[in-house]
């Protein structure tokens, strides 16, 4: 086996970021002359739908052993420093404690994207499934009589 057998097989994972619109619900902000300490934004109580590219970086198996290795508190915090890029592909994040300071409301979208991406996650939630596999949990498949009889 060689190198080039290996990328004939599609055994490596290519470095240019993919680039996904990820909407959140992102908070307003009062206007800067507002806030009562200039450092820290403060927000209206509303929340406006937004759109963010965010570029991600395919989850290799270097990849995959930093995150399993990771304590499980911080693994999201670990998978978004690994994987969420600049444009160019180059690390968006310093640090697993740079991507923890992130508020929820863009973090939890993003780390759902890249568990999509990563195939953890289905695109759609499938119906749940019933124990003798069929679509219907009635046994006869139908609906309720009326009369309630058997």
């Amino acid at each position: 086996m060689s190198i080039s057998d290996l990328q004939a097989l599609g055994a490596f994972v290519p470095v240019k970021p993919i680039k996904r619109a990820i909407e959140c619900d992102k908070p307003i902000l009062l206007p800067e002359d507002e806030w009562a300490d200039p450092e820290v934004p403060e927000v209206t109580g509303d929340a406006e739908r937004v759109a963010v590219d965010v570029y991600l970086k395919r989850l290799s198996s270097a990849d995959e052993i930093a995150i399993a290795q990771s304590d499980p508190d911080d693994r999201p915090f670990v998978m978004v420093f690994r994987l969420v890029r600049n444009e160019d592909g180059s690390p968006l994040f310093e640090s697993a404690e740079q991507a923890a300071s992130m508020a929820s409301w863009i973090l939890l979208p993003i780390v759902q994207e890249i568990e999509r991406i990563a195939g953890v996650r289905p695109k759609k939630p499938s119906p749940p499934k019933t124990r003798s596999g069929s679509k219907s949990p009635s046994p006869s498949g139908g609906e309720a009589r009326k009369s309630g009889k058997k």
